[in-house]
């Protein structure tokens, strides 16, 4: 007998095709949600992507032709049954369907509609298609990318990111407005898009923009990037071993750095009186570098396994090896957490996106057409709301505890907050520690609308504080290493003996079971180890020894590449994950632990490739100049040094952009050269883009519906604050900072019936002391009173 699933009874129609909307309806599949898989005669080209089979798991499929009258009806016969219908048509082909969620609200008002969409429904860009690569290039991302190659200009973008952080919000924002709606209430309006979830990965270089004078010595934040990449942090960098094997370090705190100079017999430079062991760099720019030389050239002296094996015996040194995503699934900490599972057919893919103890996802087969499934749905109709929706956040009344430091958990509290939850953030004394790192400014991000509380958990008066705020809590979230929440009283058993519903999120780096599961991981370690930056590098890499010019060459082009993504990639799981929690016991009355790591969460973000079976086609790599996958989905040099990056993906789209182009006066390649995707069309294309600016084929071609972007405008700081597509969305709202005074943080990644809803600022550290103690029952002398023990602490404001 199968064990109950977070979403047992949901019913979902699924109206979408690619990969945004696949996955989040796969997760929702996964947790025991019916999905029926709405599919249209001839399929759709995203189909025959070889990660298809993927996110069609699980599901019931039935075809449907939308343009007939018969089968719109029994669309919407299907709606009256369903609890969720998903779609990422563009907004004027949902209207002339009667899909368009007004004409939905009024025949269906207990259905909970989630619009997924390329740039937003609104907007002078709502319209352009919904192509990952389109949204990165119009943003600017692919421009922080240049100088992984000898040319000027942008870079491809590779791995989808924008596509996993809106996978993960729909389903999270799905989850949300159910929760809220519970079996009585009526639906809301769900609206995400790969615009709004590229914002997941701006860590706080907005503020930079903003406040100049305060962040100014962050040349990283107000500058554009360089096109010769920087050389990394030591503690940060990309090695290459004896074996010509790649290496990453990820040592972002003094204690981890110091075990590394250890295990590599470096550990006479702590006492250089020019090391400062705090930054972990030299303050002599000389001597700095003549340590970088150093300590490559160490690395050097031996293969990659012995320096791993050497890391692991110490179990506190944040390294890993470069790999290529289908050499990660066989990785023995993600075939140990369940991140790769078998398919029917033989095959190897993508487990499910958490470990949920007590219903656990149960993944299901590839999809098969079910027509019984409809009269099940048709016999069972759902009743009709008797409670009208809430006007404010559906996660109003959801109370939070975070106990976690740095980006990833705490960020994914943050997406919480953004939905309505009031979250509390427990800081160690002193604060977490990211406060102290870039002038604070990551640390606004990550913390934003939340209220602080800093207390000593090490003491028993800090303990009954924290055990106290979590007897009322929903969620707890925290990034803890095995064994240490059990040490600090704060174990899942220890909670749950006194709150029971507790929805009690563990977030890691490896995961509980594997062999790295007492060991640290920072940003850069799952993003060599699953193949995010391997494949950002065209999967690319100099595999003799290299001279130390070399050295320095290569390490400084992989920092780049391997960047800050695999943070956020983790938050967005951790949202997803807290929803699963909330989901199951508001069907159960029962909490759970839950487990999250970041190398599950970076395959999650690796999906194309998360996967083989018998047959399937490698991944698509860039070029070797790394200007995108084809003649006709790649970036081009135009006219007044502009780029532009095209996106043209079926024969229909090729065929109007040849029509396009020759109505104005232009010579075309043909449509075999377009479709062929060889380097003639690749010449002809290049020598067309140059007659004018990127701005003018924007025009022309995505003023038609095709994909055609200007690739090199704002970075993605300036991009959110002046661009207009990002205006119309609210996709920053205004703050006001206790120190900063007012400012615009970054918007959410969802918004709901259409409107943007109220969000907080950035909290000091301990700022919120008073106040919540008040809420348990201490006076403001005891407050005095353990603020002076130690036990209490608080940021002083400027």
């Amino acid at each position: 007998m199968s064990r109950p699933q977070a979403l047992d009874g949901v019913r979902v129609l699924d109206l979408t095709h690619g990969p945004a909307g696949g996955l989040a309806t796969m997760i929702l599949a996964d947790f025991g949600a019916e999905v029926i898989l709405i599919e249209r005669p001839g399929g759709h080209p995203l189909d025959a992507l070889p990660a298809a089979p993927l996110w069609r798991r699980g599901k019931h499929t039935l075809p449907l032709d939308l343009n007939d009258d018969g089968d719109r009806d029994r669309l919407q016969a299907l709606c009256a049954s369903a609890d969720v219908l998903v779609c990422n048509w563009r907004p004027a082909a949902l209207a002339r369907k009667g899909l368009d969620f007004s004409t939905l609200r009024a025949r269906h008002a207990h259905l909970v509609v989630c619009h997924i969409s390329g740039f937003g429904s609104e907007g002078p860009r709502a319209d352009y298609p919904g192509y990952e690569h389109l949204v990165t290039a119009c943003i600017g991302r692919m421009r922080q990318f240049q100088g992984l190659v000898d040319r000027t200009g942008p870079v491809f973008a590779a791995l989808q990111v924008a596509t996993h952080a809106c996978a993960q919000t729909a389903a999270a924002s799905i989850m949300a407005a159910l929760f809220e709606r519970g079996d009585d209430g009526e639906g809301r309006l769900v609206e995400t898009s790969l615009l709004q979830a590229m914002l997941a990965y701006e860590m706080g270089t907005l503020f930079g923009v903003q406040f100049p004078e305060r962040f100014g010595e962050l040349q990283f934040a107000l500058q554009p990037v360089s096109e010769t990449p920087a050389m990394p942090s030591l503690y940060y960098h990309p090695v290459q071993a004896g074996d010509g094997r790649w290496m990453q370090f990820g040592n972002l705190l003094p204690h981890l750095f110091e075990n590394l100079l250890i295990a590599t017999d470096l550990v006479d430079v702590l006492a250089d009186p020019y090391f400062d062991a705090a930054q972990m760099l030299m303050t002599d720019p000389e001597r700095h570098e003549a340590f970088r030389n150093r300590m490559l050239r160490r690395i050097q002296e031996r293969p990659a396994a012995d320096w791993i094996a050497d890391f692991i015996d110490n179990g506190g040194i944040a390294a890993t090896v470069y790999q290529k995503t289908r050499e990660a699934l066989s990785d023995p900490d993600i075939v140990a957490n369940g991140h790769a599972i078998p398919r029917p057919d033989g095959g190897v893919q993508l487990g499910p996106v958490a470990r949920l103890t007590r219903t656990p996802a149960e993944p299901g087969p590839d999809p098969v057409p079910d027509a019984a499934v409809a009269d099940r749905w048709h016999a069972d109709p759902r009743m009709v709301p008797t409670r009208t929706r809430s006007q404010g956040l559906p996660l109003a009344g959801v109370r939070v505890v975070e106990l976690a430091t740095i980006i990833a958990a705490p960020l994914g509290a943050a997406f919480l907050a953004d939905m309505g939850a009031d979250v509390i953030k427990v800081e160690p004394v002193g604060g977490d520690p990211f406060r102290g790192m870039a002038l604070g400014m990551g640390a606004a991000r990550v913390n934003a609308g939340k209220r602080s509380l800093a207390v000593n958990l090490k003491s028993d008066e800090g303990r009954r504080i924290v055990l106290d705020l979590l007897k009322d809590a929903d969620v707890l979230i925290h990034n803890y290493r095995p064994g240490v929440p059990e040490r600090l009283g704060i174990g899942y058993e220890q909670v749950a003996a006194i709150n029971p519903g507790i929805v009690y999120v563990q977030s890691n780096g490896y995961g509980p079971d594997g062999p790295g599961a007492q060991r640290p991981s920072t940003h850069p370690i799952p993003g060599a180890a699953i193949g995010g930056a391997y494949y950002q590098m065209g999967e690319r890499l100099p595999e003799g020894l290299q001279t130390i010019d070399g050295l320095r060459k290569w390490t400084a082009r992989l920092m780049r590449a391997n960047e800050l993504n695999p943070d956020p990639n983790t938050a967005v799981v951790v949202t997803t994950a807290s929803l699963l929690g909330l989901m199951a016991r508001q069907r159960n009355g029962r909490g759970q632990r839950i487990l999250v790591d970041m190398f599950g969460a970076n395959a999650w973000a690796n999906h194309d490739d998360f996967l083989c079976y018998p047959g399937k086609p490698d991944r698509a790599l860039p070029d070797p100049g790394l200007h995108g996958l084809s003649a006709t989905y790649r970036l081009y040099p135009c006219d007044a040094g502009q780029w532009l990056f095209l996106a043209l993906i079926s024969d229909e789209e090729r065929q109007a952009f040849h029509d396009l182009v020759v109505q104005n006066g232009y010579d075309a390649p043909s449509l075999a050269q377009l479709s062929s995707g060889g380097e003639a069309a690749v010449q002809d294309l290049t020598t067309l883009f140059a007659w004018e600016t990127a701005e003018f084929w924007e025009r022309l071609l995505a003023g038609a519906g095709l994909g055609c972007v200007r690739a090199d405008g704002p970075f993605p700081c300036d991009f959110w604050l002046q661009d207009e597509q990002a205006g119309e969305l609210g996709l920053t709202a205004a703050a006001e900072h206790p120190v900063w005074g007012p400012y615009r943080r970054h918007g959410a990644l969802v918004r709901f019936d259409g409107v943007n809803g109220p969000l907080g600022p950035a909290p000091l550290g301990g700022q919120h002391n008073a106040e919540l103690l008040r809420m348990l029952g201490y006076d403001a002398d005891r407050v005095a009173a353990l603020e002076a023990e130690g036990v209490l602490w608080r940021e002083a404001a400027e």
